[in-house]
């Protein structure tokens, strides 16, 4: 079934155990007490520089690379996938690119088609279908040691050989939990198994899962739950969070967002051996994955990428995960707008708008620390980025951050599959443009690597915009 969030076009979105749970006896499992806390929470490792193995380029979720990209790429390729049976895509995703491979997941109705193309010369490698998925939302978690790890946002977490695409494994995790632990502490009441909704972040030790039970770790190599924490009961609340955002990861704890039953971010740590949950209410709608910046400042954003209103607060900064800082609305009493996530740099923020109504997209810098504006730019869009379709809507691509040059673009996407978009480089320091290109996809998710610019268009293909000389 699908979530109600995602049939209204809201993005929803990756420790310590405790003796029971919420009054139900903890028990032992075959190969061990999952209750038990682990030795420490959180990882010090980072990913190569060279790739970008998450959706966000980090466990920290800054979409940041540390390669320049301030001069224009001179090669360009473009990847399609092959529809099974003619569907059209619901969804196309940027996956990760390593050095070798950018891999794209691109949502059918019938399940998730995974796609890595060569990073050079878009030569497509292999193709993989994930069976028996038919309503896969996918959430991916990174590229770990050739694995690339995902979860579907219903129970599922799944585990693929990126070098052809090869299921490693794949876990039921509600059916593995629910065996020790009542239904009513692993979905609200009246909820079906899906909205367990797991969203997974990788890490060579260790795969941390969100849940809306709250925090697992597993074994990378087989999937095997090692420990989970019932958030629930870390902070003596009986309810059920529901609509997991998305984790960051630290090297001493998890930071964990939801929507439901109220708009929380949750800093998880351990103190004296058994856990600890810092608990604060945001105002953003449907928080998005925590982004950690290098002031100490954790930002959301709302986690919707359109809306039919104004929304209010388009990001707001957390001292920690303990209290609210500081709030930024954009331009919400523009009404309809399409909305990116966020990226950094360090000391800024960077987050877009694009309102058809004004005819304009907007990139707004904001001091990480206050959230203050440190520089906006704005340009038309009345004849920029348009496809013959009718019912062609206007998209907002994920910002990125490449050395000093920050990456951000926009488009139209028709129901049919048409697209066109534009790609432009801005000086992080102060705006001002350094270079754009126009696009043969809607832009998405933006990838920068020593190779190139990767750009996944939103509902299907991907572009590569290469660097002479790599390869």
């Amino acid at each position: 079934m699908c979530p109600p969030t995602r049939r209204t076009a809201l993005r929803m979105l990756g420790t310590a155990g405790v003796a029971c749970l919420a009054g139900c006896p903890s028990r032992s499992l075959d190969d061990g007490d999952r209750s038990r806390p682990p030795d420490s929470l959180g990882t010090d490792w980072t990913a190569p520089d060279s790739e970008w193995v998450f959706p966000r380029a980090g466990l920290c979720n800054t979409a940041r690379s540390a390669v320049a990209h301030d001069d224009p790429p001179t090669g360009n390729w473009r990847g399609r996938q092959r529809s099974p049976d003619d569907e059209s895509p619901e969804s196309t995703h940027l996956a990760a690119v390593t050095r070798d491979t950018v891999v794209v997941g691109t949502e059918y109705a019938a399940g998730l088609v995974l796609t890595g193309y060569h990073v050079t010369d878009g030569t497509r490698r292999w193709r993989r279908q994930v069976r028996d998925s038919g309503s896969l939302y996918p959430h991916f978690g990174g590229v770990v040691d050739g694995t690339l790890y995902l979860g579907d946002f219903e129970t599922d977490v799944i585990a693929v050989d990126v070098s052809d695409g090869t299921v490693r494994w794949r876990i039921d995790l509600y059916e593995r939990v629910s065996e020790v632990v009542p239904d009513r502490y692993l979905t609200a009441p009246d909820d079906p198994p899906e909205r367990f909704a797991p969203i997974p972040r990788a890490t060579p030790d260790c795969v941390y899962v969100q849940t809306s039970y709250g925090l697992h770790g597993l074994a990378p190599e087989n999937g095997r739950e090692r420990w989970r924490i019932h958030l629930g009961d870390a902070l003596d609340d009986a309810r059920v969070f529901q609509d997991p955002g998305g984790m960051a990861i630290t090297d001493d704890r998890v930071l964990a967002s939801y929507g439901r039953p109220e708009q929380l971010l949750l800093g998880v740590r351990l103190h004296d051996g058994a856990p600890a949950v810092d608990r604060t209410t945001v105002p953003v709608r449907y928080p998005d994955r925590p982004l950690v910046t290098g002031e100490g400042t954790t930002a959301l954003d709302s986690g919707v990428i359109w809306s039919t209103d104004a929304t209010g607060t388009l990001a707001a900064g957390v001292s920690g995960a303990s209290a609210v800082d500081w709030q930024f609305a954009g331009l919400a009493s523009s009404g309809a707008a399409a909305f990116s996530s966020l990226a950094a740099d360090g000391s800024r923020l960077f987050v877009c708008e694009g309102h058809e109504a004004a005819s304009e997209f907007v990139v707004f810098a904001l001091r990480a620390a206050t959230g203050g504006l440190e520089w906006l730019t704005r340009e038309p869009i009345a004849d920029a980025a348009t496809v013959d379709e009718p019912d062609a809507d206007f998209r907002v691509a994920e910002p990125a951050v490449a050395g000093g040059t920050l990456l951000v673009g926009y488009g139209a996407s028709a129901e049919a599959g048409s697209e066109a978009g534009t790609l432009i480089a801005l000086s992080a320091t102060d705006g001002s443009e350094r270079w754009r290109t126009d696009l043969a996809v809607a832009p998405r998710d933006v990838a920068a690597t020593e190779t190139g610019v990767y750009v996944s268009g939103q509902r299907r293909g991907v572009s590569g915009l290469t660097t002479p000389g790599v390869g």
